[in-house]
């Protein structure tokens, strides 16, 4: 096992995560999504993702990362969209983090198989939940399949729009819920334009 890579994969996670949160945590509570910009759609298993809920919303962002830990990190882009139900509570966050801040096609891998210095593959995560912030279903990527993202378009000076397509497959790492999703999640005909949101502070 190569310790200098695994020794950053870890604080990458965390980083990741800490980004992800600190926007649900605004929005917690909170049937109008903040901060929301743009779109992220694409088929599950043949059906369109965006709609899996009925009567519900999505929100979708976009966030960077700066060089950090030594400079192990690159500079790097990070967009997801949350699915909300009708009652606003959470259900799914899709995610894509890693993305280089140029234009390419890059190659998307599990976080476990991430090095701190590649630049040339984007890491994918799924997670589903049950209240907001009580995990659900735990997905893995599936590395068998054709997992890419398209990043098509950024403006790092003005708008800081992000635009791209994607294609990623999921498989159940643990059924812990008699009405879990399918075993395998097939995201086809990826599509998602948003933008670097920052977030806004509630304030009673």
């Amino acid at each position: 096992m190569n310790t200098y890579n695994s020794k950053f994969q870890r604080p990458i996670q965390i980083v990741l995560s800490a980004i992800m949160f600190s926007f649900i945590a605004c929005e917690r509570g909170s049937v109008v999504p903040l901060n929301s910009w743009g779109y992220m759609k694409a088929k599950v298993n043949g059906r369109d993702w965006q709609k899996t809920y009925s009567n519900a919303y999505q929100t979708v962002r976009g966030s960077t990362t700066k060089p950090d830990f030594a400079n192990c990190f690159i500079k790097s882009i990070y967009i997801y969209s949350m699915l909300q139900d009708s009652e606003g509570v959470l259900q799914q966050i899709l995610g894509f983090g890693k993305i280089p801040p140029k234009p390419g096609r890059y190659k998307v891998i599990p976080y476990n198989e991430t090095t701190c210095k590649d630049s040339l593959s984007v890491n994918a995560s799924l997670e589903t939940f049950i209240d907001e912030d009580i995990f659900r279903d735990r997905y893995d990527l599936l590395p068998l399949e054709e997992n890419y993202l398209q990043l098509n378009e950024y403006q790092e000076n003005g708008s800081m729009e992000v635009k791209g397509t994607f294609s990623v497959s999921f498989v159940l790492r643990s059924k812990r819920y008699p009405n879990s999703y399918e075993d395998t999640l097939r995201f086809t005909n990826g599509r998602f334009h948003t933008k670097i949101v920052i977030p806004v502070k509630r304030h009673l």
